[in-house]
Parts: structure tokens; C-alpha cells; sequence
């Protein structure tokens, strides 16, 4: 594999998957430095995962599991919700209003990237992941004031479904060679980009 030149060093699944659906858009925000998409949904499910890292943990358990590694030749970065070393299986927690469904777990990138990114950093792949689903809505603030209204607030509903994702080695193989063709792409535009500056 050549020299790989990514804008952070690394390639994480976000940048991974922006690439991927929308090269214009990572452009923007990794190569000229515009800035990145921020919404509510996205801020709510950032302090979600503040708050359900602060939950009891037992020996061999840890929320957001740093990994800086070498895939294949291609520097990555993830940070895992929830890993448990002793049976060598994580948790994805997931929040939003429309449902998770075993189809689209099964379909989810993100679960075999960090599979993959755990079998790099441990030897030996996970068998199973689960994906925690939090169920949210959006709704006013309060009811009476008018004003409030044009500002909808996102709460959870209490419902949470898990879900149980099981793994085998071609699909980790298969993620492997999707890491190395995206950072090469990624690597490739960079390089022109750079050139032409």
C-alpha cells in the first residue's frame, strides 16, 4: 500500500461514512475546515452518551473505549460506547424516534467497523455486539407559552430495545478492505487538494 495522507492522521467511521454518502460535504469540513453539521439531534445523542457513560460499571468494564490502531496499513480511531473485556462483546447506544429492527442493525456499518477495530486491537474478533436503542421525542417545552413552542425539546420515552448483532470473519475481512479502499480514496483526493493550494 502507498503513503497514506489523511487531513486528521487517522480515519474514524464518521469520516469513513461521510466519504462514502457525501465526498463534497468532507471535503468542506476535513480538507478546507468549514464546519461540521451540528444539530439538536446530533447534540442530544452526544450528551446521551455523557450520561450513559457515567453508568455503574463492574471489573473489566469501560464506556468510551478510546482505540487509536493500525488497520491494515491505515490509521484509525474509534470510540467504543461500552466494552466489556471479560466476554469480549460491546454496546452501541443509538437514540432517535424511528425504530431500530433487526434488518437495520444487521445493515449498520458502524457495528463491523468497531468488530473489526476490536479483532486489530485484541486478536481476536467479537462474536456479538449489542445495539441499545433509546427511543426519543421531540416536543415543546411547555405547552402554555407560545414562544416555548417554536423551540422543540428531545426527551427519551423510557423505551429502550436491545438488540443482539452476531459477527463472522468475511464481513470483518470485507470492512478491512472497505477501511483500506476509503482511506486510499480519502489519501488520493487529499494529495490533489494539497497540490493544488
Amino acid at each position: 500500500m502507498k503513503k497514506l495522507l489523511l487531513p486528521r492522521g487517522y480515519l474514524s467511521y464518521s469520516a469513513k461514512t461521510m466519504w462514502e454518502k457525501n465526498p463534497k460535504q468532507f471535503i468542506a469540513q476535513y480538507f478546507e475546515g468549514k464546519d461540521k453539521l451540528d444539530t439538536k439531534y446530533l447534540r442530544f445523542g452526544k450528551g446521551m452518551a455523557e450520561h450513559r457513560s457515567q453508568r455503574d460499571l463492574q471489573p473489566g468494564q469501560i464506556t468510551e473505549l478510546e482505540t487509536r490502531i493500525n488497520i491494515c496499513g491505515v490509521p484509525v480511531l474509534s470510540f467504543i460506547d461500552y466494552y466489556d473485556s471479560n466476554n469480549h462483546v460491546f454496546e452501541e447506544d443509538k437514540t432517535g424516534k424511528i425504530p431500530w429492527t433487526n434488518s437495520k442493525v444487521q445493515k449498520h456499518e458502524q457495528l463491523p467497523f468497531y468488530a473489526t477495530v476490536l479483532k486489530h486491537r485484541y486478536g481476536t474478533m467479537p462474536k456479538s455486539c449489542t445495539l441499545v436503542w433509546l427511543e426519543t421525542i421531540e416536543g415543546c417545552a411547555d405547552d402554555s407559552d407560545f414562544w416555548a413552542k417554536a423551540e422543540k425539546k428531545l426527551t427519551l420515552t423510557g423505551k429502550e430495545v436491545r438488540f443482539v448483532r452476531e459477527f463472522d470473519e468475511r464481513e470483518i475481512t470485507r470492512m478491512e478492505l472497505s477501511i483500506i479502499q476509503t482511506a486510499t480514496q480519502i489519501s488520493d483526493a487529499y494529495k490533489a487538494f494539497i497540490k493544488d493550494i
